[in-house]
């Protein structure tokens, strides 16, 4: 761990720092570097560009020398993958709770969607951007393409389900699962994240927009709306 705050003056301390991890004198102590790091290269990427960031740069936002944040991550290229390992976790989470309640299909569909947009808004750095702009290697990333597969996995069989239960109109489901997802991911181009309650507002209506679009002319939203609200409060964040 990282001692507490104070100078840095380069002489020995009563109680020695880490060796290798010295924050420069003017920042604040944390009780996690590798967090500080990330927070401050994703600030920098999107003001420079990941290439245009430097290492040093990270750092110095970071309030580290630069042969500290060596200490955390080897190049800036693993910073980068450091931001993106375990981003689908929560979801696949939520999946799987929703997949095991007694819920109709499209009350399933709204409380992920809305789930979604609201995580990856409240998240602390736009992980889609890094995905969009990053220079990653293949083999690295397969493991997060392999897990965003199931995400669009289990959309795809909540749209059969659907379907053959009469809620969900006739539709490719694998095309849709896959819009569905790009429309939660990119909704943190757009969406109020400062303000918490406008972004909440902004997760519901992404959720509502695409449900009812869905929707069999046999499927009253109202009614889905009325099954959601009885379980919301037990997947869902409060406002």
């Amino acid at each position: 761990m990282v001692g507490k705050a104070g100078n840095v003056t380069g002489r020995p301390e009563k109680q020695a720092r880490a060796v290798g991890r010295p924050r420069n004198a003017d920042a604040s102590a944390s009780r996690d570097p590798r967090a500080d790091i990330i927070a401050a290269a994703a600030r920098l990427f999107r003001a420079k560009g990941i290439a245009g960031a430097s290492v040093r740069e990270i750092a110095a936002e970071a309030g580290l020398r630069k042969a500290s944040l060596y200490y955390y991550f080897p190049s800036k290229e693993e910073i980068v993958y450091a931001m993106i390992e375990g981003v689908l976790e929560p979801a696949l989470d939520m999946q799987h709770r929703l997949g095991r309640a007694d819920l109709s299909e499209p009350a399933r569909l709204w409380l992920y969607l809305r789930f979604d947009v609201e995580m990856l808004c409240s998240a602390p750095y736009d992980c889609t951007w890094l995905l969009s702009h990053g220079n990653l290697d293949d083999k690295r990333m397969a493991g997060y393409w392999a897990e965003r597969q199931k995400l669009v996995a289990w959309l795809s069989a909540r749209l059969r389900q659907g379907r053959e239960n009469g809620q969900f109109r006739e539709c490719d489901a694998g095309t849709v699962a896959k819009a569905l997802l790009a429309a939660t991911e990119y909704s943190v181009t757009w969406a109020e994240r400062e303000d918490r309650k406008r972004m909440t507002g902004n997760a519901e209506e992404v959720a509502t927009l695409l449900v009812r679009g869905l929707l069999s002319k046999e499927c009253d939203f109202d009614t889905v709306m009325k099954e959601i609200g009885a379980v919301s409060g037990v997947f869902l964040s409060a406002n």
